[in-house]
């Protein structure tokens, strides 16, 4: 029999639309420490544990910010019991014919460095002919972004701010099914939503991720050459691992009578290099005209080798001048490269003609509620350290817009704040007209 049981004949699941109004359910117990199992291999402990329900009120998550984020790993015992994606493994399967979802299979085989990558999307026959055995894991990404249900995961990390996340994942796996150990350079919580799966970690810098000499090289998939965990834990459905950047970490599917599902919240990690860059880029897009180098004080000179103290200070004031004057010059590239990160996916949007305010508003009155898209984020920026922001900014896909009225101000701050807008919800529609 196959692993993937049936996937569904359009190959696609079809996203159901759960009540964005159904009361959250708060069950916190107290905090506690796991001690190490009498069943762990020597010198292996057990992964510290926390045991509460997300989401967490401010000051569970103050305390978990304080002492675990980016820190050190931590499992969330029944941490989404109540609020697991309801779309089952046949239906994610699906997923996996379509291109959006950026769909892979990795497969180990017999020896210690037989990793292999296969890229999708797969064919229903294809993905119907995974074995029951162990040996291949099927992952998906930009979940949230077209399942409405996966995007709920991230209501559950409300004290992020939004533009942090990256995306979520879906990683689907036979009995013994893994991607081999590794590390990364980001945050990660797994979610495990169907089955088991035995998690062995270390923080060793060893293996960070950064230190190629500890990956096999010449392999399609970065795993670790010599692996050895300082602790593991079990995680049942409705738990939670919290990852700090650059721990190693090997989950493997335990028990699984069918697929064992987990689910993968990444956050993002820029580095201060694509920063940089970006902003330089940004700087560039912005001016109006190609300006070049002149040198009208120029003066004749016996060393044709040399450059003059002159053109350094020249040069030097060109950059200056392309440097940002203030905070809001920052904050405007900021804010658009952020959102802008995750690009825009026409694919499953279709371009619209282009629409009147005056039939917006009318379409918004009729149907009595507006849903944000799900593969742009939004954002806004109210004030800087310096002062210099007049009014503020907000921002949708790489793009900003000065926003200076009140109202404007407190509809712009709702938009990039909630997924779906009512249409009498504090006066939205009048906020606009």
């Amino acid at each position: 029999m196959s692993a993937v049981r049936a996937i569904p004949t359009a190959c696609h699941a079809k996203p159901r639309t759960p009540n964005p109004r159904a009361p959250a359910r708060h069950t916190r117990a107290p905090v506690s420490r796991a001690c190490a199992s009498s069943s762990l291999r020597e010198g292996v402990v057990a992964i510290d544990e926390l045991h509460a329900q997300l989401p967490f009120d401010r000051d569970t998550w103050k305390m978990f910010m304080s002492e675990y984020w980016q820190k050190r790993p931590c499992v969330i015992r029944g941490a989404v019991n109540s609020t697991i994606p309801e779309i089952d493994a046949d239906e994610l399967s699906g997923l996996a014919c379509e291109n959006v979802f950026q769909p892979r299979i990795i497969r180990k085989g017999e020896g210690r460095s037989d990793w292999a990558l296969e890229m999708g999307p797969f064919s229903e026959d294809e993905l119907r002919a995974l074995p029951t055995a162990g040996s291949w894991c099927l992952i998906m990404n930009d979940l949230e972004k077209h399942i409405r249900e996966v995007k709920g995961l991230l209501a559950l990390f409300d004290h992020f701010p939004r533009w942090r996340v990256a995306d979520v994942q879906a990683s689907l796996s036979a009995d013994g099914g893994s991607v081999g150990p590794h590390s990364d350079q980001f945050d990660v919580f797994l979610i495990q939503a169907e089955g088991n799966k035995a998690w062995s970690i270390s923080d060793s810098a060893e293996y960070a991720p950064d230190n190629e000499s500890a990956f096999y090289q010449d392999i399609d998939v970065r795993v670790l050459k010599d692996f050895r965990p300082t602790s593991s834990s079990l995680l049942e459905r409705g738990d939670m691992l919290y990852l700090p950047p650059k721990v190693a970490h090997h989950g493997v599917a335990k028990g699984c009578d069918t697929v064992c599902v987990t689910y993968s919240v990444g956050f993002l990690a820029p580095t201060h290099d694509e920063l940089v860059s970006s902003f330089a880029q940004a700087s560039v897009n912005e001016r109006a005209a190609v300006e070049r180098w002149s040198d009208p004080w120029l003066e004749p000179q016996c060393d044709v080798g040399k450059i003059s103290s002159a053109a350094v200070t020249h040069a030097t004031e060109i950059i200056r001048n392309a440097m940002p004057k203030n905070e809001t010059d920052v904050a405007r590239w900021f804010g658009c490269h952020v959102t802008g990160s995750g690009g825009v996916d026409d694919a499953f949007f279709a371009p619209v003609d282009d629409v009147t305010a005056d039939e917006l508003i009318a379409e918004w009155t009729e149907t009595g509620f507006l849903f944000r898209r799900g593969d742009i984020k939004f954002a806004i920026i109210e004030d800087v350290s310096d002062g210099s922001l007049d009014g503020c900014l907000f921002f949708a896909a790489g793009s900003v817009w000065t926003v200076k009225s009140p109202r404007c101000i407190e509809f712009a701050r709702h938009v990039a704040n909630h997924d779906e807008i009512e249409a009498d919800e504090q006066g939205a529609i009048a906020r606009l007209v």
